[in-house]
C-alpha cells in the first residue's frame, strides 16, 4: 500500500516538473526513513512483548509473594492464638499454683501450730513430771537410800523399789513390812495424782531363779503382780490403771559383774506416765486458751 502510495506520489512529483533524480532521491530517502521506522517499530514491538513478558513474571511472583504472605499472615494468626491460649493456660495454671501453695502453706501452718502445741503440752507433762516426781522424793526419803530411785526419764517417771526392800530373796508372793509401808507411800501419791497411768515391771540379776519350776520371767512377773495386788486391794487403786509385768534378766540397770550390781538389778519398777490418749484433749484445751 505504501509503494503504491509512493508511485503515485512520484508520478505526482514529475508532473509538477521535478526531475526524476530527485524524485529517486526523495524516494530513496523515504525508502531509508520507511525501513528506520518498522525497524523502530519491530524495536518498540519487541520491548512490548518483553515488558509484557516481565509483567507477568512479576504478576507472577507478586501472586506467590501474595500467597506466601497470606500463609505468613495465617501462620501468624494460628501462632497468636497458641501464644493466647498457652498465656491463659499458663495464668491458669499460675492460678492454680497459687491455690494449691495457698493451701499447703495453711496446712504447714496448722501442722505447725499442732506440733507447737505438742510440744508445749509434753513441755507441761514433763514440768509436771518433775514436780510430781519430787513429791516421791521426798516422800520415800525415810527409807534406806540404797533400797529406792526416782527419776524422770523418757516422759516417765521412774521409780525403783529393791528386793531388800519388798521380798526375801527367793519369794514372789509375800511382802515384807517395810515393803508394805513403801507401796502405802506410793499408793498415797499415786492416788492423788490419778491421771497418771501405771507399769509395774519385775526384773532380777543374771543368776538362775531360787524356785523350782520357774524362770526368771515368770519369777519377776509374780512378783510385779503381788505388787499390784497389793496397790489395787490395799492402797485401792484403780485397777484400769496399772499393769504388771515381768522383764527377767533383760533389762539390768547396772552390770551383773558385782554383787552390788546384781542387788540393784533385783528390783521392782514403777513407770508412772500421762496416758497418750488424753494428748489430743490437751492440745485441744491449750489451743482453746490460746
Amino acid at each position: 500500500m505504501r509503494t503504491i502510495y509512493l508511485l503515485a506520489l512520484l508520478s505526482l512529483l514529475s508532473a509538477c516538473g521535478i526531475s526524476n533524480k530527485k524524485v529517486l532521491e526523495m524516494e530513496q530517502s523515504y525508502k531509508t526513513e520507511i525501513g528506520t521506522l518498522n525497524e523502530q517499530l519491530r524495536n518498540s514491538r519487541d520491548e512490548i512483548t518483553r515488558m509484557q513478558l516481565q509483567i507477568a513474571e512479576r504478576k507472577g511472583e507478586n501472586n506467590a509473594l501474595l500467597a506466601t504472605q497470606d500463609k505468613y499472615l495465617k501462620r501468624l494468626d494460628e501462632l497468636e492464638e497458641e501464644l493466647d491460649k498457652a498465656q491463659n493456660q499458663a495464668l491458669s495454671k499460675e492460678s492454680s499454683l497459687s491455690d494449691a501453695l495457698k493451701s499447703k502453706n495453711e496446712q504447714i501452718s496448722k501442722l505447725e501450730n499442732q506440733v507447737a502445741s505438742i510440744r508445749e503440752v509434753l513441755k507441761q507433762e514433763q514440768e509436771t513430771l518433775q514436780v510430781i516426781a519430787k513429791e516421791f522424793q521426798d516422800s520415800l526419803a525415810k527409807f534406806p537410800v540404797a533400797q529406792y530411785s526416782v527419776e524422770v526419764r523418757n516422759g516417765k517417771i521412774v521409780i525403783a523399789l529393791t528386793e531388800a526392800l519388798l521380798f526375801k530373796t527367793g519369794v514372789s508372793n509375800r511382802i515384807e513390812p517395810a515393803g508394805l509401808a513403801a507401796l502405802k507411800t506410793l499408793g498415797t501419791l499415786l492416788n492423788a495424782n490419778p491421771v497418771l497411768s501405771i507399769h509395774v515391771l519385775g526384773h532380777t540379776d543374771n543368776l538362775a531363779a531360787s524356785r523350782k519350776n520357774l524362770d526368771s520371767w515368770d519369777f519377776t512377773a509374780l512378783r510385779a503382780a503381788t505388787v499390784v495386788r497389793n496397790l489395787v486391794d490395799s492402797q485401792e487403786l484403780g485397777p484400769n490403771r496399772i499393769v504388771a509385768g515381768g522383764r527377767g534378766e533383760f533389762d539390768p540397770s547396772t552390770s551383773n559383774e558385782t554383787s552390788e550390781g546384781q542387788s540393784r538389778n533385783r528390783r521392782i519398777e514403777f513407770l508412772l506416765f500421762f496416758p497418750v490418749e488424753n494428748l489430743p484433749r490437751k492440745i485441744s484445751q491449750l489451743a482453746e486458751r490460746k
